[in-house]
């Protein structure tokens, strides 16, 4: 198990510190902002869906952060 923590760990710093992961994300990021910004006020769905991509964005940057966190008190518990 704690090797599963260090693996996942490892696997989620080397995929947020990646440039094009970063670049992918503010990409999409971007795109969902535009979408929700420039849609008209009958746009709705389209709102809806860029705010369903916005935060499933953050669930997997926070998803790659609890991979983190995990090892992190991995560590102070040893």
């Amino acid at each position: 198990m704690t090797d599963d923590i260090q693996i996942r760990a490892s696997k989620a710093r080397s995929l947020l510190a990646d440039d094009n992961f970063r670049t992918l994300m503010q990409e999409l990021r971007q795109r969902q902002t535009e979408i929700f910004f420039n849609s008209a006020p009958s746009d709705t769905e389209l709102r809806e869906e860029a705010y369903s991509m916005m935060s499933a964005l953050n669930k997997i940057e926070a998803h790659l952060e609890s991979a983190i966190t995990d090892e992190k008190i991995l560590k102070k518990r040893k």
